[in-house]
């Protein structure tokens, strides 16, 4: 190994938020959509953006560098595929998700100094308001933060094979944003219908959006606090990405909910990022951080998720790997052990 290579990586680790934000203007200015008809040249592009041209062209050659766009012979720069992802029309485009990164998260975590030296999170220190609360006070800002957590749906294909559905009548998807988890396994099994709850304005934004799709026939809409009470009935619930922002004590609260609802053949589905329990290498790491830092949340290993649904009368009872170090986590209701 080169004698520099430990300082290299170093200097790799420090200027990571270079390429953060160049991402993140590349999302802002559009670059990708003004891409996606053909190639154009750093002129084309500025004037299409409303930017200094000699800037413009020194960001996309260090673009080029990133991997998001490609110079053709003549100058002219066309997307790779990993620049498409920031289209703004692309199913699953990671536009929404670059811009929360690069603006709001971004800002939050030049709190983190604050962060591990009082325990309080930085997006809270900056904005005078925790992150959830914040995004609530303004619909945009919550249909951006929608929009963003969708942009991370591709690890929801892979469960339908995962679980078993094929008994279930009714599958509720709690505080499931815009539906794209239960929209994923309502098109697996068309004999089920789903029930979406969440806050009423994030339910009526996705009623909006589902009404389009192949699955918007059957699905239902509540909306309510589940710290108080959840639809009940169904014969499987999924909760994704909701237990990582909360305490452990807030954690059983919901899944009390749940399993008061919950029949005593009904499964539970969780999908969280899961630290691994033998300290092994995983995004669920970083993102214990970002959770840290940003939300006041924070990521488990899956002793700890089984403490939690142990404490709510739960057994886990599977863990299923998913993309991007996310796993299915799947519990019971206690009682059937004894059935």
């Amino acid at each position: 190994m080169s004698e520099t290579a430990p300082a290299r990586r170093v200097l790799d680790l420090m200027t990571g938020y270079w390429a953060s934000q160049a991402v993140y203007v590349a999302a802002k200015l559009e670059l990708a959509d003004h891409l996606a008809t053909g190639p154009l040249t750093s002129t084309d592009l500025a004037g299409r953006t409303g930017t200094d041209e000699p800037s413009l062209a020194r960001l996309l050659r260090f673009l080029s560098e990133l991997g998001i766009v490609t110079a053709d012979a003549d100058g002219a720069y066309r997307t790779t595929e990993a620049g498409a992802e920031l289209r703004t029309q692309e199913h699953g485009s990671m536009r929404d998700l670059a811009l929360l990164y690069g603006e709001e998260f971004y800002a939050g975590w030049g709190n983190l100094l604050h962060t591990v030296r009082t325990g309080q999170n930085g997006f809270e220190a900056l904005h005078g308001a925790a992150m959830y609360p914040y995004f609530a006070q303004s619909p945009e800002l919550t249909a951006k933060f929608d929009r963003a957590m969708a942009a991370s749906s591709a690890f929801f294909e892979p469960i339908p094979s995962l679980h078993d559905f094929s008994r279930a009548r009714t599958v509720v998807d709690i505080a499931g944003g815009n539906g794209a988890l239960l929209a994923t396994v309502l098109r697996a099994q068309p004999d089920a219908r789903g029930i979406l709850f969440d806050a009423q304005h994030v339910v009526e934004a996705a009623r909006t959006e589902l009404a389009t799709t192949s699955v918007g026939d059957r699905v239902d809409y509540a909306w309510g606090d589940y710290y108080d009470k959840v639809p009940a009935g169904g014969d499987v619930y999924l909760l994704s990405r909701v237990l990582h922002g909360r305490d452990d004590d807030k954690c059983v609260d919901v899944l009390a909910r749940i399993r008061e609802a919950m029949p005593e053949d009904g499964a539970l589905l969780i999908v969280e990022r899961v630290i691994p329990d033998d300290g092994s290498a995983s995004l669920a790491a970083w993102f214990d951080v970002h959770m840290l830092t940003i939300a006041g949340g924070t990521e488990r290993t899956t002793s700890q998720y089984r403490d939690l649904l142990e404490r709510a009368g739960f057994d886990l009872t599977a863990v299923h790997g998913l993309p991007l170090d996310t796993q299915l986590l799947v519990a019971q209701p206690q009682s059937r052990k004894a059935n």
